[in-house]
């Protein structure tokens, strides 16, 4: 009896993990933005987000064959009232460390979205953590090869500076616009 209770407990806890855009297209809210009806991205409040740096200075593309273990640096600004993706690409269970922080809070999303969309249903994607905070740090083994990153969101009246620090194996994939 207890097997089975853990067993169901265990389904329920990987049903949720594994959010589907589809299945909450109309709560925006769930998992911090929205999507189009082919579940893609919606960009809106992402246009004029070009300002961000990388080891002081502009973004790095690594081949994908010659990815080594690197840390790096980024400082992002969220403009007023609006929103932005941060992405990395990274492969199947490779290790990232992050820590961000902001000097205001911001609503955020740490999310993948798998590079093989055959495999997985339309416009799906996995929340690692949702929540509004000025910071975050965390350790996390990448569950499928695909774009992984966050979506910030501003709801203030001023600009919002956001410090990404990241250790592990990636290519910076940068702004998503």
């Amino acid at each position: 009896m207890k097997l089975s209770i853990k067993i169901v407990s265990i389904a329920i806890a990987s049903t949720f993990l594994m959010t589907s855009c589809g299945d909450i297209k109309s709560k925006t809210e769930d998992h911090g933005h929205e999507h189009n009806s082919d579940g893609s991205h919606k960009e809106e409040g992402l246009v004029e987000q070009e300002e961000f740096t990388v080891n002081g200075g502009s973004e790095k593309k690594v081949k994908a064959d010659a990815i080594n273990e690197q840390s790096n640096t980024a400082t992002i600004v969220v403009k007023a009232n609006k929103a932005l993706e941060y992405k990395f690409k990274i492969d199947q269970y490779e290790k990232l460390e992050y820590e961000w922080k902001s000097d205001a809070p911001l609503h955020y999303d740490f999310h993948g979205d798998p590079e093989d969309k055959q495999s997985y249903p339309q416009g799906y994607f996995e929340s690692y953590a949702i929540g509004n905070s000025d910071h975050a740090k965390g350790k996390i083994t990448i569950p499928y090869q695909g774009a992984h990153g966050w979506y910030w969101k501003n709801e203030s009246g001023k600009d919002i500076s956001i410090t990404l620090s990241t250790k592990g194996k990636y290519n910076i994939v940068g702004l998503i616009q």
